[in-house]
């Protein structure tokens, strides 16, 4: 057994123990997969956890299906990034979808999980799934294509992703939805991470005047995270509540969800950090979550290695 140290913060972080089980690394990042007793297999991608197989469906479900819930009909649905492509597991679920595009620049991240993960495998047989392996961004850009709903499924805001989280980028989600399309995308933790919660959130909201947030506990990250469903028209939470009570009906259940959690009202410690921190990102000023912090590592430790003070 294996202790993994993930710091989070400059004076805080995680300890996982279990197996590695594989390390790699593609042209554009690291990997590697882990176990652990109480989460199962867990992905890590550049030393930082992406998801585990224990609670995965708590993150994609309120991620990809919240918004496909509360459109009326989708027809269409793109993912930006979503290399695991659990996103597209949690998309085959919605009979309505005639297309099931996913944009993902590291073809080695896809074909990682495919090998590991045999649920990945058979999602992606899927007749209406796409994938097409490129910059994000750039085939937004050149594409003429619209969607219903735009699922966000990235990294934090560091390193090249972080220009996929700037006003002019939500712009482009804009230009790619149709009437009533929605956007979706995790938001971070507004106590360990003010300053990325409230920019991400004022940056949407420059685009998109009608947001509904989910808090939702990840127990992998150790830490609560957001989901934040946003539209240029106003989201019903009453659609998602019955087009859920027809999937239960179809035995389809989504069993880390629930619509009800779009009801509940943000405290006033959440309130006054959108009030007073962060601004809105931009192309000529991206926000880079870490880059005031050090260096943010997850180390492969031995037992005997690890030592407390």
């Amino acid at each position: 057994m294996i202790k993994k140290i993930e710091w989070v913060r400059n004076d805080f972080g995680h300890i996982y123990q279990g197996q590695s089980l594989y390390r790699g690394k593609t042209p554009y990042q690291r990997m590697e997969l882990f176990r652990s007793k109480t989460f199962g297999t867990m992905l890590f991608l550049d030393n930082k956890i992406q998801l585990s197989h224990g609670d995965e469906n708590r993150y994609h479900q309120h991620l990809v299906s919240a918004p496909l819930l509360a459109h009326a009909n989708p027809k269409s649905i793109l993912i930006i990034g979503g290399g695991d492509a659990f996103s597209i597991e949690e998309a085959i679920k919605f009979p309505s979808l005639k297309s099931i595009l996913m944009v993902e620049i590291d073809k080695g991240v896809v074909d990682f999980c495919k090998k590991w993960y045999p649920d990945i495998k058979k999602s992606l047989k899927d007749p209406r799934v796409e994938i097409i392996y490129a910059d994000a961004r750039k085939w937004m850009e050149a594409s003429q294509s619209h969607f219903d709903v735009i699922v966000i499924d990235l990294t934090e805001p560091h390193g090249p992703s972080k220009m996929l989280y700037t006003q002019e980028f939500y712009k482009l989600c804009k230009h790619h939805l149709q009437r009533n399309g929605l956007i979706s995308i995790h938001t971070d933790n507004y106590y360990l991470f003010p300053l990325s919660f409230s920019t991400i959130y004022k940056t949407v909201h420059s685009i998109f005047p009608f947001i509904q947030t989910a808090r939702v506990d990840m127990p992998c990250f150790g830490m609560g995270w957001t989901y934040r469903i946003a539209s240029s028209t106003p989201i019903s939470i009453t659609t998602m509540e019955s087009r859920l009570k027809k999937f239960k009906k179809k035995n389809v259940f989504f069993n880390a969800f629930t619509p009800s959690i779009y009801r509940v009202q943000p405290t006033l410690e959440e309130l006054n950090i959108l009030k007073t921190m962060g601004n809105i990102s931009t192309d000529k000023k991206p926000f880079d979550k870490f880059e005031s912090m050090g260096k943010h590592i997850v180390h492969t430790l031995s037992k005997s290695k690890l030592k407390f003070s």
